[in-house]
């Protein structure tokens, strides 16, 4: 018989994402790469042992790396890499994991198993929590490491001793390789443990500063590789940023940035619909109307903690860097403020039971808690919201890469393909073939003289989205030098493949 809290948590939530992820491998196997950036995150991952450069040249940048190191031993069996599944293989078992700990955190915030198992339950089985714990995404990376980094602040706070501050500080640094957003808890962490050498008394001052000196700069290796990365590979510590921002849409960034008011409108919109009102309502007690919090430093600082990473986003969001709108585009990246709605819940719950001799009250508030995100995904217009977005994703672009993926494995013979496409379109090409990625050349980059092509087959982007737009104008150029050694096996308004005569 399953007793333990932490142990029916991890069976529950283990069954519920698994039941999830079969059914949509049954019924709508496209679903685990519907994200553009699903298949960016799964071919990246796979080209680090497969591909014409294997090895670490494929870190890269823009994506940080840390998500493709984690799928690459899921990524090298050919069944979970073709299918897109690799990413539920590691992301159920994390999401498992980051639930465990939630109940742990907030066990020990609040004293209070029950709530604890209530409002870790209402995190695990969110499907929108399932859905891209399923994908080859990095926000269940995220998760994972802000929880372990989480936890271990809590204990670090409570005894002040060096490992669980290193701990934190070791989560945080691989956090930053995951995502920006996290970037923002490393000056963070370095200020908590700091300023917790104040309460070291057994030691003289000069050994306390040696003791935490450690723990407040690991969390700035990751972020101090990043820049050294890129300033080595490309020549410039800042490329990644400078892609960042090129390639978002600036009638949508022009928007955002003119209306800050709509941009926070967007983001409350996300988060209701995401985490369901009860939550919501939770985190806006906490923020506004709940006692002062200074009294209470371990509480305040993991709040602090969990917010942070929402605070960057916005702020990035103003920047231009990222992009959002209200049909459900980008939601995703409101999923690390779940932690800190989850925290705000459990301690609003134990505040109200401590302030209502209600049981009757208590129960019905608690079971608000749990019925009404349900209750959203029975709304049309509401649903899963990041399914809604990823279904968005795969228009009809992405599903003609997808076909002449097919075609190209079904015409396949031997010898290279020269893909000449956009970032999204080529990537999906490849994965949809089904063939080793070392067959393929890719120029993303710089165009290729149409008589210095040897490859037996080339695949060209066509339309005229930004993306494509030096292929398309490529090909309209040397559409009639390259046809004299080429011959057309397939041509749709997004592509056009070839196959040497």
């Amino acid at each position: 018989m399953v007793s333990s809290p932490a142990l029916q948590l991890s069976v529950i939530t283990l069954l519920c994402s698994s039941a999830a992820g079969a059914a949509l491998y049954l019924f709508a196997p496209d679903s685990f790469l519907m994200f553009g950036d699903a298949v960016s995150h799964i071919v990246r991952a796979r080209q680090f042992i497969d591909s014409q450069q294997t090895g670490l040249i494929n870190i890269g940048t823009v994506w940080l790396p840390l998500p493709h190191l984690m799928l690459i031993p899921f990524v090298a069996v050919d069944a979970l890499f073709y299918s897109g599944t690799a990413g539920a293989f590691l992301g159920i078992p994390l999401l498992v994991s980051i639930v465990v700990m939630l109940f742990h955190l907030l066990d020990h915030l609040t004293g209070s198993a029950r709530i604890a198992f209530v409002i870790s339950l209402l995190f695990g089985l969110n499907p929108n929590i399932i859905y891209i714990a399923l994908t080859p995404m990095t926000e269940i990376p995220l998760l994972f490491f802000l929880m372990v980094g989480a936890f271990a602040l809590l204990k670090f706070e409570r005894s002040n001793r060096l490992w669980w501050g290193i701990l934190s500080a070791a989560a945080v640094l691989m956090a930053t390789l995951c995502r920006y957003e996290a970037w923002i808890l490393a000056p963070f962490i370095s200020i908590v443990i700091i300023s917790s050498m104040k309460s070291s008394h057994h030691q003289g001052e000069f050994r306390s500063f040696r003791r935490f000196f450690l723990p407040a700069i690991i969390p700035w290796i990751g972020i101090i590789f990043w820049f050294g990365w890129n300033l080595f590979h490309y020549g410039d510590p800042l490329k990644f940023a400078h892609w960042t921002f090129d390639v978002g849409t600036t009638a949508v960034r022009d928007t955002l940035q003119a209306s800050p008011q709509g941009m926070f409108r967007i983001l409350g919109s996300a988060v209701l619909w995401i985490f369901g009102p009860m939550m919501t309502l939770a985190g806006l007690w906490i923020i506004f109307l709940m006692r002062p919090l200074n009294k209470h430093r371990e509480q305040l600082v993991i709040l602090l903690y969990c917010a942070l990473p929402m605070c960057f986003t916005a702020a990035a969001i103003l920047l231009g860097f990222v992009q959002i709108d209200r049909w459900w585009w980008n939601w995703r990246f409101v999923l690390p403020f779940g932690l800190f709605l989850s925290v705000a819940s459990a301690l609003a719950l134990k505040e109200l039971s401590q302030r209502s001799d209600s049981i009757v009250v208590f129960r019905s508030v608690v079971i608000a808690f749990c019925l009404l995100p349900f209750l959203q995904i029975l709304i049309p217009s509401v649903g899963i919201a990041l399914y809604h977005d990823a279904k968005k994703s795969y228009d009809e672009r992405s599903r003609t890469a997808a076909s002449l993926g097919g075609i190209l494995h079904s015409e396949y013979s031997g010898g290279t393909i020269a893909l000449l496409t956009g970032y999204g379109v080529g990537q999906r090409i490849m994965i949809s073939s089904r063939l080793p990625l070392n067959v393929f050349r890719i120029s993303y980059f710089e165009m290729i003289n149409p008589l210095s092509i040897t490859d037996r087959y080339i695949v060209i982007g066509k339309d005229r989205t930004p993306e494509s737009m030096e292929f398309s104008e490529y090909w309209q150029v040397h559409k009639m030098n390259i046809l004299k050694t080429y011959s057309i096996c397939s041509e749709d308004g997004y592509n056009v493949f070839l196959q040497r005569k």
